[in-house]
């Protein structure tokens, strides 16, 4: 071969240096693996994700649409089994950070994030987020008050990343796909499996309440009521019965978590859902769906609630004086102390009723003030939270960043095709739904379960209108 010698192929020096760093790199972590394997699982489950966000984000939602509703703590040994002694961590955490991380260095260099980040249905909660992370500086709890952050930032991410990323229409679909085939997998198969795997408990009321995969029952229970909004939208653009038999399949579970509070956001955000279709498209099946799915969920759920909110079934007729006396129901009530953790918010309020005391200065004011009180770790009503946390300013800015998405979503609904209203009416009924869940937990903390996916709907309802505005002007 013109007198040149074939030999092996000389290995620059700066592959060598890769080469070992690698190999020192994997015997560390299999020597740090057998004194602490959940803490090197996290690391590198949370390394892996943080590359992916900045490799391909639009998977990255995908996925976590797809397992919002795995509880994965037992990756790292169980709820915040890391790191005890500063309050714990576990792999949700690790998951939470390393997407917030990624996705927030994406906004900062990605032309398109920044442009969706600005735009005029984000702006508000970017200016919101500001300000929490301005209280990190005065708060006295700045661990809580980050963990807090992050957990309000992430649905926004969400929002602008798929605001900004998805730019065909085979895209949005494949990310509801994702989002509806993981609901029906679980309703159908997974958690009738899980159950019989003796994924249950039992009330002190003797209830049987199931619980999802791993999830506690009322996470579960939003994760299920808001993929049954997805899927009664379905059924109502497309016509197809296999998407009311799944919201009959969600209901079931809904019914069986026994979540008061999800009983009530269930039929607020049917009837809403049911009443925009029906002004929007003068659509019949909107009612009928409706009121078929909402009678399916109320006539099993409404008796073991009232037992568990009064202690026993009323007659219509007590349940009509109850209802006269708004003092004497809230009495009748059994909030399983919620009300002394809303006292000990209100004080937090009280003390600086304009600014708040700080992103976090709630937990740790029950922390202080209910040492050995169970649940005593968030306020269990969002409103309260943000009040004493962040005060009137924030809990203005929080409503005006809400609400911002709420008349996005309903924009969608009443001037969208069908495409913009698959995303548009559970959006609008998921945020009514949210609104009242705050009133007695904490929906905040369940990003995954519930809040990403109000943020990916009213980005898919503000993506599908683009989509029909740029196919009307090239079409």
């Amino acid at each position: 071969m013109n007198g040149e010698t074939i030999g092996p192929r000389a290995v620059a020096p700066s592959q060598i240096v890769l080469i070992m760093a690698l190999t020192v790199a994997c015997i560390a972590t299999a020597g740090a693996a057998v004194y602490s394997p959940g803490l090197v699982t996290g690391v590198v489950f949370g390394a892996v994700l943080l590359g992916l966000v900045f490799l391909r984000p639009i998977a990255v939602i995908a996925f976590m649409l797809a397992v919002g509703a795995v509880d994965f703590s037992f990756m790292t040994g169980g709820f915040k089994a890391l790191f005890p002694g500063s309050g714990g961590l576990d792999m949700n955490g690790i998951r939470l950070i390393g997407i917030i991380v990624g996705f927030g260095m994406l906004l900062l260099v990605d032309r398109d994030v920044i442009a969706a980040a600005g735009s005029r249905y984000a702006r508000w909660y970017l200016l919101f987020l500001l300000y929490g992370i301005a209280s990190l500086a005065t708060t006295i709890a700045p661990i809580d008050g980050l963990r807090l952050l992050f957990k309000l930032a992430y649905p926004f991410l969400t929002f602008v990343v798929v605001l900004a990323l998805v730019k065909d229409e085979h895209t949005l679909r494949k990310l509801m796909m994702y989002t509806i085939g993981a609901g029906a997998l679980i309703a159908f198969l997974i958690n009738p499996l899980f159950v019989l795997a003796g994924g249950y408990s039992v009330d002190y009321a003797g209830n049987l309440r199931v619980h999802g995969m791993g999830a506690h029952t009322n996470p579960f229970s939003f994760y299920l009521f808001i993929v049954m909004l997805i899927s009664l939208a379905r059924f109502i653009t497309r016509s197809q019965w296999r998407y009311l038999v799944l919201c009959g399949g969600l209901g079931l579970w809904i019914v069986l978590t026994i979540t008061r509070i999800t009983l009530l956001a269930s039929m607020a955000g049917i009837l809403v859902i049911a009443a925009v279709a029906a002004i929007a498209a003068g659509n019949r099946r909107a009612v009928f769906g409706g009121l078929l799915i909402a009678l399916a969920v109320a006539i099993p759920f409404v008796p073991p609630v009232l037992e568990r909110s009064l202690g026993f079934v009323p007659t219509p007729g007590e349940l009509f004086e109850l209802v006269r006396s708004p003092a004497l129901l809230y009495h009748s009530i059994n909030w399983e102390g919620r009300q002394t953790l809303w006292a000990v918010g209100a004080q937090g309020f009280f003390a600086d009723p304009l600014t708040g005391l700080g992103l976090g200065a709630s937990s740790a004011l029950l922390r202080e003030n209910l040492t050995g009180f169970q649940g005593a770790q968030v306020v269990h009503n969002e409103y309260i939270r943000l009040a004493s946390d962040l005060g009137i300013v924030g809990v203005v800015m929080y409503f005006i960043a809400v609400l911002a998405w709420l008349v996005a979503a309903t924009r969608g609904a009443l001037r969208g095709n069908d495409l913009v209203r698959e995303y548009a009416y559970p959006a609008v009924g998921g945020i009514i739904g949210w609104a009242l869940i705050a009133i007695t937990d904490n929906a905040f903390d369940y990003y995954s379960y519930f809040t990403q996916y109000i943020g990916f709907l009213c980005a898919g309802t503000l993506v599908a209108l683009r989509l029909a505005d740029e196919k009307a002007t090239h079409g």
